[in-house]
C-alpha cells in the first residue's frame, strides 16, 4: 500500500507556531523517493551507558521480587537496553513516546509500576536519548527536496545566493511509529501564512547550519523574499511549483561563504516548533479515526475506502 500524505498547517496567530529560523544545510533531498530513509541506520546503540543500567536495575528487580506491571514489549525493551543490543528506528521512536509516562516516574518500585517501567525503558537518559535521536533522524528526513535544483550562488563577488525555501505540493518523508513512513506536504497556502508570518516576527536573517541551534551563524541577511506565481517566476528555478517560497541570501560571513564554495552547504531547510506540533496532533487524530474505522460494523472493502480516503491514497 502507498504511504500516507498529510498536509501540514499551523496557527498564524499562535506565538509557539511557526518558522523559527533558517537552515543551511549540507544534503538536502534531492528526490521526493525515500532516498532520505535508504541513509537511516537500521538500528542504533549509541544511546547512554546509563539507559542500559536504568533498565538492567529495572530486570534485576523484577527477577528478585517478581511484577505484573508492564507487557512483554516493554520487557522485551528493557532487555535489548540492558544488554547494549542494537535498537531500531522503530524501537527508539517508541522510546520517545514514552515520555508521556514521564509523571509516573518518580513512584517507587514497590509501591506501583511508574518508576518500575520508566527505568525499563531506559529512564530518564533513554527516553530524552530517544527524544534527540528521534530529532535528529527526522531533521535529516524532512530536508526539503530540490529536485535538480542546487543551491545557487548568484555572484561570487556579491555573495548572494538563492534557494527554495519551501515548495508547494512536494513530499517530503517523515517516519511515526504508528504510520511508519509517510510525507507530508505544503499547500501554497500554509507558504504564504509562513513567509508573512516570517516577516511579521522579523526573524528572516536568522539562520544556523544543519539544524543546529548551537550554530547560530551571524552576518547572513536575508535580501530578497518571493512567492512564485502570477505575480513572479523564478529564472533560476523556472520547474518549480505555484506557491512555492524562494529566497536569496548575503553571506557576508567568511567561514559560511567558503563552505558554500566548497559545497559543504548545498540549500535551505526550515525550522519550526509548530512541524513537530501539528504532526503530533494529527496523528493522534488519524490514529483515533484509524481505530474507529477498524471497530466498526462496516465490510472490508468499505473500511478500505475509508482508511484510504483518510490517508490520502489512490
Amino acid at each position: 500500500m502507498e504511504e500516507p500524505i498529510l498536509y501540514l498547517d499551523f496557527d498564524e496567530n499562535s506565538m509557539e507556531e511557526g518558522m523559527d529560523a533558517l537552515s543551511f544545510v549540507d544534503r538536502p533531498a534531492t528526490e521526493v523517493k525515500w532516498k532520505m530513509f535508504q541513509e537511516v541506520k537500521d538500528s542504533y546503540n549509541d544511546y547512554p551507558v546509563s539507559a542500559s543500567q536504568n533498565a538492567c536495575r529495572a530486570i534485576k528487580y523484577k527477577e528478585q521480587n517478581g511484577s505484573d506491571c508492564g507487557t512483554q514489549v516493554g520487557w522485551t525493551r528493557a532487555s535489548q537496553l540492558c544488554n547494549r543490543r542494537s535498537i531500531s528506528v522503530e524501537t527508539i521512536a517508541r522510546m520517545a513516546s514514552f515520555k508521556r509516562h514521564q509523571q509516573n516516574k518518580d513512584v517507587p518500585y514497590d509501591k506501583g509500576c511508574g518508576g518500575l517501567m520508566w527505568d525499563a525503558w531506559g529512564g530518564d537518559e533513554g527516553v530524552n536519548w530517544a527524544i534527540r535521536k528521534m530529532e535528529q533522524i527526522n531533521n535529516n528526513l524532512r530536508m526539503l527536496p530540490f529536485s535538480k535544483q542546487e543551491f545557487q550562488t548568484i555572484d561570487d563577488e556579491k555573495r548572494l545566493v538563492t534557494a527554495p525555501v519551501m515548495i508547494a505540493e512536494t513530499a517530503i518523508p517523515r517516519f511515526n511509529p504508528d504510520l511508519g513512513k509517510y510525507y507530508v506536504k505544503f499547500s501554497k497556502d500554509t507558504i504564504e501564512k509562513m513567509m508573512r508570518k516570517y516577516f511579521k516576527e522579523n526573524k528572516i536573517h536568522k539562520v544556523n547550519t544543519n539544524h543546529d541551534p548551537k550554530q547560530q551563524k551571524d552576518g547572513i541577511y536575508m535580501m530578497e523574499s518571493y512567492i512564485v506565481g502570477e505575480r513572479t517566476d523564478s529564472k533560476i528555478f523556472p520547474d518549480l511549483p505555484e506557491g512555492s517560497w524562494v529566497a536569496t541570501y548575503y553571506v557576508d560571513n567568511d567561514e559560511v561563504w567558503q563552505k558554500i564554495k566548497n559545497g559543504e552547504y548545498n540549500g535551505f531547510s526550515l525550522e519550526g516548533y509548530f512541524i513537530e506540533k501539528y504532526e503530533d496532533d494529527m496523528i493522534e487524530r488519524i490514529t483515533e479515526k484509524l481505530q474507529s474505522i477498524l471497530e466498526s460494523d462496516t465490510d472490508d472493502t468499505s473500511k478500505e475506502l475509508q482508511i484510504k480516503k483518510l490517508l490520502n491514497i489512490e
